[in-house]
């Protein structure tokens, strides 16, 4: 069936470069007209800014729906600086879709200390370190999903030790941003099962930013010493 898949898309692709896919492990494919990525300021760099597609706020160039593609999909990123990250934000290309209707807001979700999607035993009830909801930014319906909406989890003080890893990710609004293979490997869970995107030669694309534990406390120094003039 992936085979089929596989043709289909590239026979859709030399017939209507200007539609862009919504691809479906369950064999679906639906023509969506397409709108250019834009580009978003991220404003102040943090310490590290991560994109699963190599670049922040990485376009995506086709997406899968919920129930076609995953309802969560997760991620493993292992802290290999010298000192504790601090999470300050996340950011998913994601939007609302009518023809798979997931109700709003979803959930974004970490698990620290964890170097396996696959322990997870089912996203909707597991003991997430970090877990909120956020009702996506861009417009419903857009194919792939051209906007990223940002998440400000500083204030859940989620901190990953130096050497930690940790599963992060999201719950699909209905439309998933998503590239080709790029080197991270993201994890979705299809039905009531994890299914990694390899296999379909895909990548969700996902982004977190964060300080590191000495960059923080410098930066808290400073803001004090501000404030007393």
């Amino acid at each position: 069936m992936l085979r089929k898949l596989v043709v289909a898309l590239v026979v859709l692709a030399m017939a209507a470069p200007a539609f862009a896919l919504v691809a479906s492990k369950d064999g679906l494919v639906i023509t969506t007209q397409n709108n250019n990525p834009v580009n978003q300021p991220l404003g102040d760099r943090d310490d590290v800014e991560f994109n699963t597609g190599g670049s922040m706020f990485f376009p995506p160039d086709t997406n899968g729906s919920a129930s076609g593609w995953y309802y969560y999909v997760e991620h493993v990123y292992t802290n290999n600086g010298a000192d504790a990250l601090m999470l300050n934000s996340l950011g998913f290309p994601t939007n609302y879709y009518s023809q798979d209707p997931i109700d709003l807001p979803v959930d974004w979700t970490i698990d620290l200390d964890n170097n396996s999607v696959y322990s997870i035993t089912n996203p909707y009830t597991w003991a997430w370190d970090g877990l909120g909801q956020f009702t996506p930014t861009g417009a419903d319906d857009t194919s792939p999903p051209d906007t990223y909406t940002v998440i400000d989890i500083t204030g859940a003080g989620l901190m990953l030790a130096a050497g930690q890893s940790m599963v992060w990710g999201y719950e699909n609004a209905g439309l998933a941003g998503q590239t080709g293979v790029t080197g991270q490997e993201t994890i979705g869970w299809y039905v009531d099962f994890w299914d990694s995107d390899i296999a379909y030669s895909r990548t969700a694309l996902m982004q977190f930013t964060g300080d590191y534990a000495t960059t923080a406390a410098e930066e808290s120094s400073l803001s004090q010493v501000k404030s007393l003039y």
